[in-house]
């Protein structure tokens, strides 16, 4: 439960770090530095995101070659 809750907390915090960049660039699409916040905090938001499903696939394929040993 750990591992999962830190996942949960992390990307909530990505995801409002997230929102907070988008909706300073909806304020000034113009604004090269907004623009610049906002890929950093998506590709940061992307790459947690990315790192979580690899990790929830590699249990699942332990899981799966654990059970295929039993049969």
């Amino acid at each position: 439960m750990e591992l999962s809750e830190a996942f949960r907390d992390q990307s909530k915090n990505l995801n409002i770090a997230l929102q907070s960049a988008l909706e300073k660039l909806k304020n000034n699409p113009s604004d090269p530095a907004a623009l610049a916040e906002y890929q950093s905090a998506l590709s940061q938001y992307t790459l947690y995101r990315n790192a979580q499903s690899s990790v929830v696939k590699a249990y699942k394929d332990v899981g799966a070659g654990i059970i295929a040993n039993y049969r």
